[in-house]
């Protein structure tokens, strides 16, 4: 008797463990919920733009409770696309473009694919300014330049070559777009991490890390720039506050300015992050008796390689140029010396602009915001309340916009500063 009494006890544990174990795994969808979502999505994305507002209540209701197994079936959706046949094309050809600059590149796997994806490293070459063949040899040193790192599970590492053979090929206003591109395709075609993207690179390609890391903040899980400098009205220490970044200079790289340079940008990020330990994460690596070239950077992708982007962070820092995204933040237009300042608590936002942002909008999910109840934003002092619905056609429009279905949004708030 005592030892079927130990018994009923221990299955009546194990029992018990098992239901609380059951009620963490998030509910799937059934066949007939990801064949409504299969459906609702194709109907969007087929539709004009101006069609794109389709109401789907019983399909928008799905974000609240199954919030990534709606992302997962609309993002299969949204790959098979023919839209996307000049993406892949270039893909195949590895070229990636922004209207008439083209910017070619190398590919090659170490080691094998990590169980959410592949991450992505994307490597910038040297030089500009100088001829073709100089660029063009610093490109193929680039392709060899960071060790491969065998202790790690596994990566992808791209070499891009500058679309142009100017001084700024890789600071400059088209790069951008390349570099929007270049993460779309991967994240379409090469089985890539969306929150596992890296760039790095070193003097030329330093210069452009500095722009393209800051700029596209939210699109890196790091980002290393080596011999190189922040770059004037591209490099805003602001919008670093949630990704990580590391820099290294010589004690003896004096060109250009770049040393006082990184210097100075250390004390500004001193300076933002305060006494906060989970901000900012921002190193410089000055390295003694060194100068422009031999930094002990080769085996970097080895450090970088542990971070994930932080795709929902509780405070933003943003200057919006050239991209119309930050994280849950977006503007309707880019530059003019826009600032912003965001702090969510629950479904309570506080913003803080700028007097040439005249508009923020806030882009919301499950992972942001509790669906069932209102979002209040108090703008600059003045408070608004706000109704929120998610809906599947808004989230397939904002990934049209943004092409990556961990930063599309299925409902936003537009907040009108006045």
């Amino acid at each position: 008797m005592a030892s079927s009494l130990r018994f009923s006890r221990r299955a009546v544990f194990v029992l018990g463990v098992l239901i609380v174990a059951a009620a963490l795994v998030p509910a799937q969808l059934t066949d007939e919920q990801r064949k409504r979502v299969r459906d609702g999505a194709t109907r969007v994305f087929t539709a004009p733009v101006q069609e794109h507002d389709i109401q789907m209540p019983e399909t928008d209701a799905l974000f609240v409770e199954h919030d990534a197994a709606v992302r997962a079936v609309v993002w299969d959706v949204y790959k098979k696309l023919p839209v996307h046949a000049t993406l892949r094309a270039d893909y195949e050809a590895r070229e990636v473009r922004n209207d008439e600059y083209v910017s070619p590149y190398t590919l090659k796997k170490v080691g094998k694919r990590p169980a959410g994806g592949w991450p992505l490293f994307i490597a910038m070459h040297g030089g500009g300014g100088v001829p073709k063949r100089i660029n063009d040899s610093q490109w193929r040193i680039m392709q060899r330049y960071y060790k491969d790192q065998h202790s790690v599970e596994g990566y992808l590492y791209l070499a891009l070559r500058a679309p142009t053979d100017k001084w700024n090929g890789f600071y400059t206003g088209y790069v951008f777009p390349i570099v929007d591109n270049l993460i779309r395709q991967f994240l379409l075609f090469g089985d890539v991490d969306p929150d596992r993207v890296h760039a790095m690179g070193y003097s030329h390609g330093g210069y452009g890390a500095f722009a393209i890391g800051p700029t596209m903040a939210d699109r890196f899980g790091s980002v290393h720039s080596s011999a190189a400098a922040p770059t004037g009205g591209l490099t805003f220490a602001e919008n670093l506050r949630n990704t990580r970044f590391t820099y290294m200079i010589g004690e003896r790289d004096t060109a250009h300015g770049r040393q006082s340079r990184c210097l100075s940008f250390d004390q500004q990020i001193t300076k933002l992050r305060g006494d906060m330990k989970d901000a900012f994460p921002v190193t410089l690596e000055f390295i003694k008796n060194h100068g422009h070239g031999g930094l002990p950077d080769r085996d970097k992708i080895k450090d970088m390689y542990p971070h994930v982007r932080k795709v929902s962070p509780t405070r933003l820092s943003w200057r919006p140029t050239y991209v119309k995204g930050h994280f849950w933040l977006r503007v309707p237009d880019a530059g003019g010396g826009q600032t912003i300042e965001a702090v969510r608590d629950g479904n309570k936002f506080k913003i803080t602009t700028a007097e040439k942002t005249p508009v923020v909008d806030l882009m919301l999910d499950s992972r942001i915001v509790d669906f069932s109840r209102e979002v209040t934003v108090v703008c600059n002092g003045k408070e608004r309340v706000h109704e929120i619905k998610p809906a599947l056609s808004t989230y397939c429009s904002t990934l049209i916009g943004r092409g990556d279905p961990m930063l599309a949004a299925p409902a936003w708030v537009r907040v009108v500063v006045e």
